[in-house]
């Protein structure tokens, strides 16, 4: 049976390898340009914009233990279920209105469906749905869990740095508060897929391998050429 223990080892590994990069060292220290950080917004903003569809895509393939949890995550990227009633792509584009880039925003609208566009269209890696669905769920664990993580200290260096305020930084804030509860849900929720669609251990570790076998969030956030100079290997 794959154990909790496995699934955390991959995704530790991953954030340490993004906490080690240089181009992370130094967004947090502040020895990036105004270019940098711009940059790392840009990316940032386009990666999560599309995110409430990625949860729909999810709580379709949920197994009934983890059917409630992936709701919950979706209907609160939606809004539906906050007290503020605010979507979080709304607050991700606060954020890019907040930093400057607000005349980018139709740009990055665009880009952020093209990139779904490319997953839909682009040719299978894996055999069947069930494997693409456990591919996709580990990639979304993985951001939570790394957001859990690093949210706050990324949000502390963005107002420090660009002197951006609270209300800019809210998506932020936010996932340094709810993604704790997620991560830890999610987790829950990759192992319970395991067992409903009755993965060996061997091909399910295979696929959350194969899932994180670049580090996406240096990718997603810096981009490939500051990934191939990691080397680009992720698990």
């Amino acid at each position: 049976m794959v154990e909790r223990s496995q699934v955390e080892e991959l995704l530790s590994r991953h954030l340490s390898e993004l906490t080690e990069f240089a181009g992370f060292e130094a967004l947090v220290s502040g020895q990036g340009s105004r270019e940098d950080y711009e940059g790392f917004l840009v990316n940032l903003v386009r990666t999560h914009l599309r995110s409430p569809q990625v949860l729909a895509f999810l709580y379709s393939l949920a197994p009934p233990e983890a059917a409630a949890n992936l709701a919950h995550n979706m209907l609160e990227e939606l809004g539906i279920e906050e007290e503020s009633g605010i979507a979080h792509p709304s607050l991700l584009r606060e954020l890019a209105k907040g930093a400057g880039l607000g005349d980018r925003l139709a740009e990055l609208e665009v880009a952020a469906q093209e990139s779904l566009r490319q997953i839909i269209s682009e040719p299978i890696l894996y055999g069947t749905l069930k494997e693409v669905g456990l591919a996709t769920l580990v990639e979304v664990v993985a951001f939570e869990f790394m957001l859990s993580r690093v949210a706050s200290r990324i949000a502390r260096a963005l107002a420090r740095h660009l002197r951006l305020s609270s209300s800019t930084l809210e998506w932020f804030t936010h996932h340094s508060e709810v993604d704790i509860r997620h991560a830890g849900q999610g987790i829950d929720n990759v192992l319970s897929y395991v067992r409903y669609y009755g993965f060996s251990d061997e091909d399910a570790l295979t696929i959350c391998g194969m899932a994180l076998r670049e580090n996406v969030f240096i990718k997603r956030y810096f981009g490939e050429k500051a990934l191939a100079r990691t080397g680009g290997a992720g698990a």
